[in-house]
């Protein structure tokens, strides 16, 4: 595969991701978020075993081992992004999402010790001024999601730091990784589910206890979040990741939050104001700046 074509799909994979807030909003309409995660990487499993379950014979232990912890992170992730699109807007969640490539070097700081750059160290600074923004600088307007999409930011920094190094030196089992993952995932949610959701344990908000209805908006939620943005998004990122830069794939993944809030703005009439666009821009800008600013560096390129 050529670097340009994995661009492209990549680019493609964020935008798909992007329009996925709007699908799961319309989802979260008519179940729970730990249920609509539940039946979302249930559906995206089966499917997946279906086209690529011939690819697990010879599965190694390794390999099991890689895509079960990429599940459980990918899981936790996005639990955490359905719970904060349910309790804000769907432009804040995602901006904030976007903190997630600034926040890797203090990630791999503290796990690897890895020395934080002065350019990324200024990018997570320009992003935490684009954060104050898009919260409201009096933060009288700060939500409950808005708080939950910050917890998220950790765990998707792990997800895409070891689906880096897990990629590095796999030849011939995305399949496998792919599926994996699901499986990896899957526990996760049915366990929130039953346990804080089914009314085993009193829900702390009456969002969290309205069960499941198959309405058509749940059905359009559900078959484009498995589909296009599970198995479709996990399969683009496992495959196409290793044939391109760290730096051109961040770029790629700013069509990510820019889709979202535009489908927001089209589809639910969801806006954060000129502030908010201002620190959504400002988020970006940082991003860029903490990714970019390792081409002043050649000898020590930017790491993803």
């Amino acid at each position: 595969m050529k670097a340009w074509h994995a661009d492209l799909a990549i680019i493609g994979a964020a935008a798909i991701w992007g329009m996925s807030f709007i699908f799961t909003r319309w989802g979260l309409r008519d179940a729970s978020p730990a249920l609509f995660l539940t039946c979302r990487f249930g559906l995206a499993m089966i499917v997946s075993i279906f086209i690529f379950g011939h690819k697990l014979q010879g599965l190694s232990k390794t390999t099991a081992k890689r895509g079960l912890l990429l599940g459980l992170l990918m899981g936790g992730g996005y639990l955490l992004q359905n719970y904060s699109v349910n309790f804000t807007e769907v432009p804040r969640a995602a901006f904030i999402a976007a903190l997630t490539l600034p926040a890797i070097p203090i990630v791999s700081f503290i796990l690897f010790r890895e020395k934080i750059k002065k350019h990324n160290l200024l990018g997570v600074i320009i992003t935490l001024g684009g954060l104050y923004l898009l919260l409201d600088p009096s933060f009288g307007g700060v939500k409950p999601g808005d708080i939950i999409a910050l917890l998220s930011v950790p765990l998707w920094a792990l997800y895409l730091i070891y689906m880096n190094i897990f990629t590095q030196d796999l030849e011939g089992q995305t399949g496998q990784l792919l599926v994996l993952q699901f499986m990896g995932a899957l526990p996760l949610t049915i366990l929130v589910a039953v346990f804080f959701e089914t009314g085993l344990w009193t829900p702390l908000h009456p969002d969290l206890a309205k069960g499941l209805t198959f309405t058509k908006q749940f059905w359009m939620g559900l078959l484009y979040c498995a589909i296009l943005a599970s198995i479709g998004i996990v399969f683009i990122q496992t495959a196409c990741q290793k044939y391109t830069t760290p730096v051109q794939a961040m770029l790629c993944f700013q069509f990510e939050p820019v889709t979202a809030a535009a489908g927001a703005w089209l589809f639910l009439n969801e806006t954060v104001g000129v502030v908010g666009v201002v620190g959504g821009i400002v988020i970006i800008l940082g991003v860029l700046t903490s990714e970019l600013g390792g081409l002043l560096s050649p000898n020590q390129p930017a790491k993803f």
